[in-house]
Order: C-alpha cells, then structure tokens, then sequence
C-alpha cells in the first residue's frame, strides 16, 4: 500500500499564552514588540510586543476587529488597556498565523509585488472571532494584530486580553485553534461556489429529480423492473415501527446496504455522466484540502462525508416513497367483513365509466338526431 507523500499544510497556526496579575513581565511589551522590533526587553516585554508588531519596515502596523490601521494615539490606547487587564489577572494570548506564501500566490492574495492587506486582515478577523465565540470570550476580549514580512513566509501576529469576567485557565481547546485555521483557509480560498456545485448535484439534479419519478411509476415498472424489485425488497425488510424508517436510524441499520443499492441503480439509470464529474470534483478538493490542511484525518474523509450525505439524502427520499407505497398497499388491502374492497372499488370506477360513457353516448345521438331534423327541415322548404 502506497502512502501519500507529505505535505507542509499551507496555514499554520502556533499559540501560546501568559499568565497575567502579578507577572514579572508587561503585557504592552508585547504590543511594543509587535510594533517596533527594537524594542524588546524582558522586563517589559508584553509592552513592547505591540511596537514590533506595528514596525512599518516589517508590518502594515497594528489593526483590530473594525480598524485597518490604528493611530499613535489608538496605540497607546490599546497600550493602556493591555496593562490595566494585566494588573486585573487576566492571560496574554499570542497567536501567529503563518502563510506559504505560494498558496497566497495560487489563490490571488499575493499578485506580483501586490499583497492584498485587506484579505488577510479579513481572514484574521473571522479567525479570532469564531474562535472567541468558540472559548466563551467574545463579549470580554479585545485583540490587536499585525501582519509582517520579515521572514519567508508572510505571517500575523495576534495579542488578545481579557477586560473583564477574567478566565483562569489559559489553555485553549485544540477545536478553538483548528476553528481559526479553518476560518483563515476559507475566508482566503473562498471554495464556497466549487461547494454550492456538489450541493446542487445533490439537492438540486439528483434528489429534485428522484422527487419528481416515483420507483413505482408506470415508467419505471416497465422499463426498470430491477429498480422496481429492490424497490419492493426494501419494503419487505424495513421494520414494523415506521417511525425508524428514517436512513440513519440505526433500527434499519441491516437495511441500509439495500437502500444505498437502489441509490446505485439509480444514479447510473438516470446521472452516470453527472455523477463521474461529481466524484472527479469531490477528488480535486481533497487534494486541495490536503495542500492546504496536510496529510490530515479530515482531508482523507472529506470525500467519505460527502459521499455520506448523497447516499443519506437520496435514502431518505426512497423511504419517504416506501411509506406512501405502503400507504397505498394498506388502503388498497384493507379487509371487511374478510372481504376485500378492491373488487367493488374497482366496479365502483367501471360504474361511474359507464356512466360518463352513456351520458357521452346520449348527447352524441342528442347532436345527431338534432342535425337530422335541421336536414329535414331544409328539404321541406
């Protein structure tokens, strides 16, 4: 078995935090570092952060939630703020946002000697934000960032404090920082119309179509007698209970291998062409995934997730069908007195037929007889 070769992911992201209160070290040292290099002294190293972060010559200067470009004055600010929450207790999180600059390149942020600022300031921004959300501090956080070129791969740098309801533990879920890198990814790459395609094949040609032909139609039970057979074999296996007969429910778990059979049938009856370009699609995004994520779990099962959701939404449509198919059966075999009723219902609609049929027949001769005496009446004259 070949193994993929690996892969550098394209965002990575490391994370670190600082114990604030009583710290021998000042929380604005790391804003002066962030925005002048040369300011970076032990004793007042969380101050000077933020003066390394807004260095001109390796940075576009510090930004924040809704301003591209703070002032010296809106430093200073924030300067202040980052050591009154230190003195009240609260952590210091540092984050860097670390780019391969050719995937920046392939996706149109770096053009030339152009850097699109803005695209990446945006993909910080909903970065940390879901990530607070995510920690349950978005209502008592503020944060400052700054984007450098001073190494080879352009990177963000990230200070966030707390203001107030101070959170003791520092250490963030590795689900908060995988939620960052995903926003940064998909803010940047944007594949959501490559997306919207597989969804429209899903939602839109296969499952509206299959909405719109019954298995059971008159069609169908011509033409496609084995769909219609494993159509009936599905029925004659599903349990009792109809409210399990949802796809997922694991009271049909042993039916679900037919369900998914009868999908099969029916994607290469009615989308064979369709569904090729479906898979050669869902094939290119895991290899972008990979590029972009590394040779991750989630890269190898974003296909399979994919793939899960064709087979459970067209598999929900069958069953919905093989309740109204059983509605049928039920109402067409229902017994009284040990009798059944389809004889007379059936002698009922020839009743009425007939019926139709005389009274067409009545006016018919009605016309005729009506035309004849006009006839009569124009040889008498």
């Amino acid at each position: 078995m070949n193994s993929s070769p690996n892969v550098s992911p394209a965002v990575v992201i490391k994370s670190k935090f600082i114990v604030g209160g009583k710290s021998k070290t000042s929380f604005n040292n790391y804003l002066n570092y962030m925005d002048r290099a040369e300011t970076h002294t032990r004793i007042n190293e969380f101050e000077s952060y933020q003066d390394y972060m807004s260095n001109e010559e390796k940075s576009t200067g510090l930004f924040t939630l809704h301003q591209d470009k703070l002032s010296n004055d809106e430093k200073k600010k924030y300067k202040d703020l980052f050591k009154e929450s230190q003195e009240k207790g609260s952590n210091l999180w540092q984050d860097v946002i670390s780019f391969d600059n050719d995937w920046l390149k392939e996706n149109g942020v770096i053009k030339g000697n152009n850097i699109d600022n803005k695209k990446i300031q945006q993909a910080t921004r909903q970065a940390v934000n879901e990530m607070l959300k995510k920690e349950g501090l978005i209502d008592s956080s503020v944060w400052t960032g700054a984007i450098h070129y001073n190494t080879d791969n352009i990177h963000v740098h990230v200070a966030i404090v707390q203001t107030k309801e101070f959170k003791e533990r520092g250490k963030r879920k590795q689900g908060s920082i995988d939620l960052m890198k995903s926003k940064v990814v998909n803010t940047i790459m944007d594949r959501s119309k490559q997306n919207e395609k597989l969804n429209e094949f899903i939602r839109d040609k296969v499952i509206g179509s299959k909405q719109k032909d019954s298995i059971m139609s008159l069609k169908n039970r011509v033409v496609n007698r084995d769909m219609v057979k494993q159509f009936k074999k599905i029925h004659s296996l599903l349990p009792d209970d109809k409210r399990m007969w949802k796809y997922n429910m694991n009271a049909i778990h042993d039916v679900r291998p037919e369900i998914d059979k009868l999908t099969k049938m029916y994607i290469q009856k009615n989308f064979k062409v369709e569904y090729k370009e479906f898979e050669k699609q869902l094939d290119k995004e895991v290899e972008l995934h990979k590029k972009t994520y590394g040779n991750s779990a989630s890269s190898e099962k974003y296909k399979e997730t994919k793939m899960k959701d064709l087979y459970a939404r067209i598999g929900n449509t069958i069953l919905k069908e093989v309740r109204q198919y059983d509605k049928q059966l039920n109402d067409v075999t229902r017994k009284k007195g040990g009798k059944f009723f389809v004889q007379r219902d059936l002698n009922n609609a020839m009743f009425m037929m007939n019926g139709y049929m005389k009274d067409d027949l009545q006016s018919f001769k009605n016309q005729r007889a009506f035309e004849e005496l006009q006839n009569e009446k124009g040889l008498d004259r």
